[in-house]
């Protein structure tokens, strides 16, 4: 019973909190998006986007990190981001081969961790930093490329297209590395349990 309270407790945490609020707000700003209702959807994105870093740095300030946190917070990263990137490209402003590697790295990863669990692995995910620069990267790229589309005053889309290609470019550097990153992490893990 004391353990069913100290779980329920890890789980209704601040930082948990925003970490869920970022998956409610994944969808809600694709829905906005393919709406039409751009200024909301950036809103809907922005103050998703914005949960990212506070709930790392709340979990951190007030000593509440969880397993559930840590098992939240990757998958609010990628639905959210997930979401953003199809949507841009469903209106082609972003090309195929960016959701492409971003989806190819994440079910990679799914699938290592799968095979390494399913031989007996532990599989502790720890996320690396570029893999971090990459989810900063993409998230300043969607809102570039968003802002572009309310036209305010001369900035335009053709405006904010060199400064989204660019920003796509270094975004799908980090997510290249990271995946290099996660496969090479993959094999020393398997290796190391192996020889125990």
């Amino acid at each position: 019973m004391r353990d069913d309270n100290r779980d329920l407790g890890q789980l209704f945490t601040l930082p948990n909190f925003l970490t869920v609020l970022r998956i409610i707000l994944a969808p809600i700003f694709l829905y906005l998006y393919a709406k039409g209702d751009t200024k909301r959807a950036i809103a809907a994105f922005a103050a998703a986007a914005a949960t990212d870093g506070l709930d790392g740095l709340v979990a951190r300030a007030l000593n509440q990190k969880t397993r559930i946190g840590a098992i939240l917070d990757p998958i609010a990263d990628k639905l959210l981001a997930t979401c953003a990137i199809l949507a841009l490209y469903a209106r082609d402003r972003l090309p195929l081969w960016l959701p492409a590697l971003m989806l190819g790295r994440d079910t990679a990863i799914f699938l290592g961790a799968a095979i390494l669990q399913s031989m007996g692995r532990v599989v502790p995910m720890i996320p690396t930093r570029i893999g971090k620069y990459a989810t900063f990267v993409l998230a300043i790229t969607v809102l570039l490329s968003l802002a572009s589309e309310l036209e305010l005053g001369s900035y335009t889309p053709a405006h904010a297209a060199p400064y989204v290609a660019a920003l796509g470019l270094i975004a799908g550097q980090c997510i290249a590395i990271s995946w290099l990153q996660y496969f090479l992490y993959f094999i020393r893990l398997a290796r190391k349990e192996q020889a125990v």
